[in-house]
Parts: C-alpha cells; sequence; structure tokens
C-alpha cells in the first residue's frame, strides 16, 4: 500500500498532463480534488529546452543580424571598428542562461497567469484557490509554451536559419493573426503575432480551467481568459517598442 500511493499519484499527474491537450475538461476536474503540478513542469520544461535547442541557428542567425544593423547605425556611431566586430561576433553566443532563460520564462508566464486566474475566481465567486490554480497554469503551458516552443523549433529548423534577419521574424513564424499584418509596424505585427494558434489555445484552457476547477460562469471564464490574452499581446508590442526605442530593434 505504502508503494501503490505514490505510484499512483505520479500516474495522475502525467494523465492529467495528457489530459489537458487531449481531455482538458476531465484534466481540470481532476485537479480540483487532486492539484498536482510537478510531471507538468517536467513535461513543460522538456519542450522548452527541445524547441530552444531547435530554434538556436535561426536566434544566432536574427541576433546577428539585428547587431548587424545596430552597429551601422547611429547607436555605435563612437564605436571603434573593432568594437563593433566584437559586437556582431558574440550576437546570439550561447551560454547558460540561453537555457535558463526559456526555464525563468515559463516560472514567471504560470504566475502571472495564476495570479489573474485568481482574480477572475474571485470576480466569479469560484471555489478554488492559488495552488490548484497554479497547478492548472502549469498544466497549461505545457501545450502553449512547451509544444508552442518546439513546433516554431521545428518551423525554423525547416525554413532555415537565413530566413529570419530579426526576432520578431521568427516570433511571426508561428501561425497567428500577425500573418495577416505582414507590412505593419513592428508593435502591429508583435501584438498581432501574440495571437497565436497556441495562445488562442491557451484562452480556450483557462476558460476551461475557471469554469471547471473554479466553478465560475462561462462569462466570467471567457472575459479573464481573453484578457489575459490581450494582456499578453500588448506586452509583446510593448517588448518591441522599447526594444525601438533602446536601438535594437
Amino acid at each position: 500500500m505504502g508503494v501503490s500511493a505514490p505510484a499512483a499519484a505520479k500516474t495522475s499527474g502525467l494523465s492529467t498532463v495528457v489530459d489537458t491537450i487531449a481531455a482538458p475538461t476531465d484534466a481540470f476536474e481532476r485537479l480540483r480534488t487532486m492539484p498536482t503540478w510537478g510531471w507538468a513542469l517536467i513535461v513543460a520544461i522538456a519542450f522548452m529546452l527541445i524547441g530552444t535547442v531547435l530554434q538556436l541557428p535561426a536566434q544566432h542567425h536574427a541576433a546577428t543580424a539585428q547587431i548587424q544593423r545596430m552597429v551601422d547605425g547611429p547607436l555605435f556611431a563612437k564605436a571603434t571598428a573593432e568594437q563593433k566586430q566584437h559586437a556582431v561576433a558574440n550576437a546570439g553566443k550561447t551560454n547558460v542562461f540561453t537555457f535558463l532563460a526559456p526555464i525563468l520564462g515559463l516560472f514567471v508566464a504560470v504566475f502571472l497567469n495564476t495570479l489573474f486566474m485568481l482574480i477572475g475566481n474571485v470576480a466569479g465567486r469560484g471555489q478554488a484557490d492559488f495552488k490548484r490554480l497554479w497547478c492548472g497554469s502549469m498544466n497549461i503551458a505545457v501545450p502553449t509554451l512547451g509544444l508552442g516552443a518546439v513546433v516554431l523549433g521545428v518551423i525554423a529548423t525547416i525554413r532555415g536559419a537565413d530566413s529570419f534577419g530579426s526576432s520578431l521574424a521568427l516570433a511571426q513564424a508561428v501561425p497567428s493573426l500577425g500573418m495577416l499584418v505582414p507590412h505593419g509596424s513592428p508593435m502591429l505585427v508583435a501584438f498581432f503575432s501574440a495571437i497565436s494558434v497556441f495562445s488562442l489555445w491557451g484562452l480556450f484552457l483557462n476558460a476551461t480551467m475557471l469554469r471547471v476547477t473554479a466553478k465560475t460562469s462561462p462569462a466570467i471564464a471567457y472575459t479573464f481568459a481573453i484578457l489575459v490574452l490581450l494582456l499578453g499581446a500588448l506586452f509583446a508590442a510593448g517588448g518591441v517598442a522599447m526594444a525601438q526605442k533602446a536601438g535594437f530593434a
């Protein structure tokens, strides 16, 4: 008995990850009574690291192209030729942070998603708590962030690193509304590119989590799920605006 209980818990955790993709209502119903996020964390990190490795050539090429444009501009006007050459050579260089950044980003994204879902839970007089919504958000990260990173990596590999002249161009590779405004301003492209097949999937999963785990009304569930989607898109556009102001885009 002492051995079978932990084994069952582990199996349930992994099956919850699978059901979040295949049968989300069952997954979020299970999370109401048995919140778990260990397996989701492991799978999400594994997928994100695989995606990172697949994207490395494209990221390196995009970073090099961006730095090259910068050194040819006013930002490097007072830099020596040696300093410019050094900046280009170090662009997109792989280091430990290359692999730590996605993991840190995962925790930040899951925390923020949990926070907004908790606000939705309070607004809708739901029955969930931070722990259950954290577990649900971590499981949601598997298809949205994890599989999203792998798919982007596969697309980047198929298209080839030379296809990407900027980080924004790499972000545009995933099917999204950004494809409708290919010649728009960088901020506009970033905003619509953030509304991708994976973020829309996340919208549906967030709404399902609030409806099933928190037992809120569909109106509250979809309102806050849409809010998270739009805030993510605004964050992406804001990031591009800051990069432009700093001379990085």
